[in-house]
């Protein structure tokens, strides 16, 4: 199933006052808590469908361990005790619902939305700032220029993808993701990814890693790409 793109309303929550000024910047926001545990794709996938056809909600995402601040703040905002994974939706900086875990299904998340939000979509919400690619950019330019070594540039750019593998949209993370050799998929770990990178180097298997990062390049720079 292709995955369904919330981009351009999506905000990566990652201290408590990115969480408050989310909170009370919309009439209607979510938030979602990414865990490290499988069901947590599974429980995303069902959230991005349902969350598709309503424009007018902001969608927020921590992701745990790393944004751990942000989720404490939202625990204290919501008086909601803390799950991961776990889907939150609030109507002026309130909470109106949750659910954790398994129970972030289909039948269950649609009646909650529909119980919970306006029956007219309002206005769309958007986040220029999310769309871009140009931290990508920024990496490959340096390092195809030599300005960034190679060991360096590995493990800048798969720390970036690592943390953004859970909400990139498909075509955006296929052409990110197409530079390295990644039989993971979404289940992706930076470490994991150099280790295969450096014993495919070492076997002569692999185009050099730099004729590669030339290309992707290119693929991110043409027109049509996020800014």
């Amino acid at each position: 199933m292709p995955r369904v793109t919330l981009r351009q309303r999506f905000f990566p929550l990652h201290d408590s006052a990115a969480v408050d000024r989310f909170l009370d910047a919309f009439p209607w926001c979510a938030v979602f808590k990414a865990g490290t545990s499988d069901k947590t794709f599974d429980a995303w996938l069902v959230a991005q469908k349902l969350l598709e056809p309503r424009i007018d909600v902001a969608v927020g995402f921590v992701r745990l361990p790393e944004d751990r601040a942000a989720s404490d703040r939202v625990t204290a905002r919501s008086g909601i005790p803390h799950e991961s994974p776990q889907f939150m939706l609030f109507g002026q900086g309130s909470p109106r619902g949750h659910l954790d875990e398994f129970a972030i299904t289909p039948d269950r998340l649609g009646p909650l939305l529909s119980a919970e939000l306006p029956a007219e979509v309002g206005p769309a919400v958007k986040n220029d700032a999310v769309v871009t690619l140009e931290p990508y950019r920024n990496l490959l330019s340096a390092f195809v220029s030599g300005t960034l070594p190679e060991e360096r540039f590995q493990w800048a750019y798969l720390d970036r993808l690592e943390k953004e593998a859970a909400w990139r949209d498909d075509a955006t993370f296929d052409r990110v993701n197409s530079l390295f050799e990644n039989p993971w998929g979404r289940d992706l770990r930076a470490a994991r990814l150099i280790a295969v990178e450096f014993q495919g180097q070492l076997a002569g298997t692999r185009e050099p890693l730099k004729a590669r990062a030339v290309r992707v390049l290119e693929q991110l720079s043409e027109p049509g790409e996020p800014g």
